[in-house]
C-alpha cells in the first residue's frame, strides 16, 4: 500500500501525494533520532509489567450486555474516558490490593471519577450539555488477573454486575498475531515523512515530521498508549500539528494548527499506518523502519 492522498487543510487547500513523490529527506537529525530510539528499546525491553500496572487493561473496551452501552477507553498514564449516548465521563484507574486474613491478596482496577459533562434537556427542544466535576470518588472495582498480561474481561466486584469486554477497531485484534510493543520504538520513513517513536513514561511518543520543501513542513507529535489486545498505538487525543516556515535569513516560524489531534498507529507485515483521526485523511501513511 503507498500514499494515495493526503489532506493538508493549513499549508494547502488540499494536497495529494503519490508514491511517486517519495524521496529521502533529511528532515530528521537521523543520527541523534537513531540513538534515542537505541535507548528507548533498551528500556522498553527492561520495563517488566509489575503487579500495578495497568497496561494489561490499556485500550477499548465496551459493556457487554447493556441496552445503552458505554465505551471504556484507558490510557497509559491511567486516565481514562467512559462514554455513552448522554454522558461523559473521565477519572483515574489505579490497582488496589485487598487482604485476606490468610495474608494472601486480590488485587482490583479502582476507577476514579473526577467529572465529566451530561445531556440536559434532552426532551426539550433545546438540549444542551452541562460539565461537572466529583471528588475523585471510586464508581466501580474490577477484578485484576495478576497471570495474565493482556485481560479480556472486566468483572466488577464480586457479583460480577457489570462487565466489560475488550473492543479491537476493524478487528485489529485478529491480525496481530507476534506484534510487540517494542516493535514500533524506532525511526521510519515514508519519503519526505519521517517518524521516530520512543518511550515516554508508561507510553510512546510518536513524532512525525513533513516537509512539503526545503523551506516548510510540519510536525505532529502523539502521545500514545499501547494496546496489547489489538496491538497497536493509539494517541490520547491532545496530538499537536505545528506548522513550520523558514525564511531566507533561515528563521523559523511555527504556527500551531491544533492541539487536540488523534491517531492510530497499525504494525503489520513490516509496515506501519498512520491514520490521522482529527483530520479525516481517507488513507494511511505507509512507513518502513530504517535499519
Amino acid at each position: 500500500m503507498y500514499i494515495n492522498k493526503l489532506r493538508h487543510r493549513t499549508l494547502r487547500s488540499v494536497l495529494v501525494i503519490g508514491a511517486a513523490t517519495c524521496f529521502l529527506s533529511g528532515a530528521v537529525d537521523t543520527e541523534s533520532a537513531m540513538a534515542a530510539a537505541n535507548t528507548a528499546m533498551a528500556q522498553t525491553r527492561n520495563a517488566a509489567v509489575s503487579e500495578y500496572s495497568i497496561q494489561p487493561i490499556a485500550g477499548t473496551w465496551r459493556e457487554a450486555g447493556a441496552a445503552d452501552a458505554r465505551t471504556l477507553v484507558i490510557y497509559a498514564d491511567g486516565s481514562y474516558e467512559m462514554t455513552c449516548k448522554e454522558r461523559k465521563a473521565f477519572g483515574k484507574v489505579k490497582v488496589t490490593a485487598e487482604e485476606h486474613p490468610d495474608g494472601s491478596k486480590s488485587y482490583w482496577y479502582s476507577f476514579l471519577e473526577s467529572g465529566g459533562v451530561v445531556l440536559e434537556d434532552k426532551n426539550t427542544a433545546s438540549p444542551w450539555y452541562s460539565a461537572y466535576t466529583s471528588a475523585n470518588e471510586q464508581w466501580a472495582a474490577f477484578a485484576k488477573d495478576n497471570k495474565a498480561a493482556v485481560q479480556t474481561d472486566l468483572f466488577s466486584g464480586h457479583d460480577g454486575a457489570m462487565h466489560f469486554v475488550r473492543y479491537a477497531e476493524n478487528g485489529y485484534a485478529g491480525t496481530g498475531l507476534g506484534i510487540k510493543a517494542d516493535d514500533y520504538v524506532g525511526i521510519w520513513s515514508c519519503g519526505r515523512c519521517n517518524a521516530v517513536i520512543s518511550r515516554e513514561g508508561d507510553g510512546y511518543r510518536v513524532e512525525i515530521q513533513w516537509a512539503s520543501s526545503a523551506a516548510e513542513g510540519s510536525r505532529w507529535v502523539y502521545h500514545c498508549t499501547y494496546d496489547n489486545y489489538a496491538a497497536i498505538l493509539f494517541s490520547n487525543g491532545n496530538g499537536t500539528r505545528t506548522d513550520y516556515v523558514y525564511s531566507e535569513e533561515g528563521v523559523s516560524k511555527d504556527t500551531m494548527a491544533y492541539n487536540d489531534g488523534r491517531a492510530i498507529f497499525v504494525l503489520r507485515a513490516g509496515k506501519m499506518i498512520w491514520q490521522d483521526k482529527k483530520e479525516n485523511t481517507d488513507n494511511g501513511v505507509e512507513f518502513i523502519k530504517l535499519p
